[in-house]
């Protein structure tokens, strides 16, 4: 059986605040800085972070969303919520089953360590891709580009807040 662990980690110019301020603006389909690599829209009423809500993720190591062999397809559900600490969600439905956790700590007043956990098993064709392609490179892939589209986000919203 395939399973993944994977681990990311990085220190950003934002704050917890900022921090899930955009992720909850991506999720809601209020801004696009995680694109071309990943596009997450609302799935039902309930409005994230609130815990049932759910969002569904299209994702690409390639920076492609329209390819559908190098997108993977997968829908998450909130489990837990601390506000500007940690988000955990279920990985429920599509290509992937299992959970990720987003976890951050301020470094100083303007500093986050942003740390994310994903342990998910693939499901139906990419199980069978999984043995040639590198899942857990192509995730830290995406969740660095993340990382870094959060820091630009961050700092053209406080730029924006400030004019």
């Amino acid at each position: 059986m395939t399973r993944y662990d994977v681990s990311n980690e990085a220190i950003i110019a934002a704050t917890p605040a900022e921090i899930v301020d955009a992720f909850l603006e991506e999720a809601a389909g209020r801004s696009q800085w995680w694109q071309p690599f990943v596009r997450m829209s609302r799935r039902g009423a309930r409005p994230l972070p609130e815990i049932g809500a759910a969002v569904d993720i299209a994702v690409t190591g390639g920076g492609r969303l329209d390819q559908r062999w190098l997108t993977t397809r997968f829908s998450e559900r909130v489990t837990a919520f601390d506000p500007d600490r940690r988000l955990v969600l279920e990985v429920f439905d599509g290509d992937f089953r299992g959970t990720e956790e987003w976890t951050l700590e301020p470094v100083d007043a303007e500093h986050t360590r942003i740390a994310t956990r994903w342990r998910t098993d693939p499901q139906g064709a990419v199980r069978l891709a999984a043995r040639f392609v590198d899942v857990p490179g192509s995730y830290s892939k995406v969740m660095h580009e993340g990382f870094c589209a959060i820091e630009r986000f961050a700092a053209r919203r406080r730029a924006e807040s400030q004019a």
